[in-house]
């Protein structure tokens, strides 16, 4: 036993020389550092986000949280404008593009000094003075576009903004018969923009991808109800910041029903299963697993009521996602706490062969002296 420690000593202690303290000094001393800088930047005030607020959204009196971001209007130029109104202007050939309005009825109004005053004449009477009052063409398209900008707060530098006005204008000229969008499908759709704080083109679009799978096709608008069937389907899109992903989700959802071969669930009620999808709290990759999961199996739930099935699922998924959620934060406390031990136990490992290397090294010192003392008597 005694011939081991001594063979340990030689071999794995005793060698420990004065160059690999100085590295281990090092080590220390750097870790030391970084740990100073670590808790200086992490001690640094916080700062808050830039606040900014639009012109629509004082117009409006409400904080706008989905408005999106439009590209400066240094990127954009009157010419760009003029290039986009020409094709509105082709949308539609028939209607006032010249007559803005006139200046035929006429009103009096007293006259006021400098200062704000009434002038009164030598008799002692109020001056007055007859004015020409332009009265706008309402149905003029260059009108009903300035009240869209002015509602929206949009001046001569907004020319970006206006330019994606036009092409909403645009884009929902093509989903609508001719003859209905002259007659009045355009000062509708008009009017749904000026009310729409936050529509932008991206959002028809998505709205339109989900009449197209819903009412199996795009269809073109030809009477009222139908523009106001799309416009349900815009406004929701807008108001609940549906994303891509929800409508791509849903898509898969009613295809699957579709596919069938003999269906109990109406397709007239495709929306209400779009709003169970879109109402749900899900984040959109737990959100794909589950429809996945369901469609697998929609056969059976089209035979138990399609839309209450739905429901059930999506809540009882969202109940197991949470308690997934617990158990995982659970497990990430845990191994934070065992990373703790180990560190612990390490460190303490770490000063124990420190602390008996220098036993040993001063033991070893000690029989060296000893040795050479003998040598010399």
């Amino acid at each position: 036993m005694k011939k081991f420690f001594n063979s340990m000593e030689e071999k794995f202690i005793f060698p420990i020389g004065r160059k690999s303290w100085q590295i281990l000094s090092l080590i220390g001393l750097l870790v030391l550092v970084l740990s100073i800088l670590y808790f200086l930047a992490n001690s640094t005030p916080t700062s808050r986000d830039n606040v900014n607020i639009s012109k629509s959204e004082v117009i409006d009196n409400k904080v706008d949280t989905t408005a999106a971001v439009v590209v400066s209007s240094s990127s954009c130029t009157d010419e760009n404008y003029n290039q986009w109104v020409d094709t509105l202007k082709q949308d539609l050939p028939n209607s006032e593009w010249k007559n803005l309005g006139d200046s035929s009825d006429s009103k009096i109004e007293y006259v006021t000094d400098s200062y704000g005053n009434y002038v009164q004449d030598e008799y002692g009477n109020y001056s007055t003075i007859t004015k020409k009052v332009f009265k706008p063409n309402p149905v003029a398209i260059p009108n009903i576009l300035n009240d869209i900008y002015s509602k929206k707060g949009y001046d001569s530098s907004s020319i970006c903004q206006k330019i994606e006005v036009i092409k909403m204008l645009h884009y929902l000229n093509n989903k609508i018969d001719k003859g209905y969008l002259a007659k009045e499908a355009f000062f509708y759709n008009a009017y749904f923009i000026q009310q729409s704080g936050s529509i932008t083109l991206n959002k028809l679009e998505q709205a339109y991808a989900l009449i197209s799978i819903i009412e199996s096709g795009e269809k073109i608008i030809k009477e009222q109800k139908d523009l106001i069937s799309a416009w349900k389907y815009i406004n929701y899109i807008v108001s609940n910041s549906v994303t891509q992903s929800q409508i791509d989700i849903v898509t898969n959802l009613i295809k699957a029903h579709k596919t069938l071969p003999t269906k109990i669930f109406p397709a007239s009620r495709y929306f209400e299963l779009a709003e169970s999808v879109f109402d749900n709290n899900l984040n959109e990759l737990d959100l794909t697993t589950a429809i996945n999961a369901f469609t697998e199996d929609i056969s059976y739930y089209d035979n138990n009521d399609l839309f209450k099935s739905l429901k059930r699922y999506l809540k009882l998924y969202r109940d197991k996602v949470e308690i997934a959620e617990q158990k995982k934060s659970m497990k990430t406390m845990e191994k934070a706490l065992n990373r703790t031990k180990s560190l612990t136990a390490a460190g303490a490992a770490f000063l124990s062969i420190v602390a008996v290397a220098s036993i040993l090294l001063l033991f070893s010192i000690q029989s060296l002296l000893k040795a050479h003392l003998g040598n010399k008597n």
